[in-house]
């Protein structure tokens, strides 16, 4: 498995990805209307015009296709916005190698820590989160394309705890 910087060409796998996640996730969090008629159109708008800065990191995961992604944008504290795995491809340890990529990198600029949102009930997310060193930090809504959903933030204070994972 090689885990490179999103290419341009790469966006609509992503798109696709990030689509097919929410849709297997959220489920009992979204309705079926968004999930299912809207979410594509807007997953591949997003991915089409999402501003990606000099030192914002957006790396996939492949070997034949594309197998996940993670995206965080830069700031003090680097937000680790997105990380979804295809659901064929899970457990083999991609979003482990993938989050620790992306730690790397965001170390590599200068970052000391680095934290980010997953949704109350996402027990599989959260636990890997967890079993990766991130601490849990307190729980607020976020607007999910007009629904109020949960969330748990989870920091990792030290960015060398999650970018020693990949081994």
């Amino acid at each position: 498995m090689n885990i490179r910087p999103a290419e341009d060409k790469d966006r609509p796998i992503i798109a696709e990805i990030h689509a097919r996640s929410w849709q297997e996730n959220y489920r009992d969090y979204l309705s079926a209307d968004l999930l299912d008629k809207q979410l594509p159109e807007k997953m591949a708008e997003r991915w089409n015009n999402a501003e990606i800065g000099a030192q914002d990191i957006v790396l996939v995961a492949e070997d034949d296709q594309i197998q996940g992604f993670v995206a965080a944008w830069d700031d003090e504290m680097v937000y680790l916005d997105n990380l979804h795995v295809r659901s064929d491809c899970r457990s083999k340890g991609i979003g482990r190698k993938l989050l620790a990529a992306a730690a790397r990198t965001a170390k590599e600029n200068g970052r000391k820590s680095i934290w980010l949102h997953v949704v109350v009930g996402n027990d599989r997310a959260r636990n890997l989160y967890t079993r990766l060193g991130g601490i849990a930090d307190g729980v607020e809504d976020k607007d999910l394309y007009g629904a109020t959903v949960p969330n748990e933030r989870i920091i990792w204070r030290d960015i060398d705890i999650l970018a020693e994972q990949s081994n």
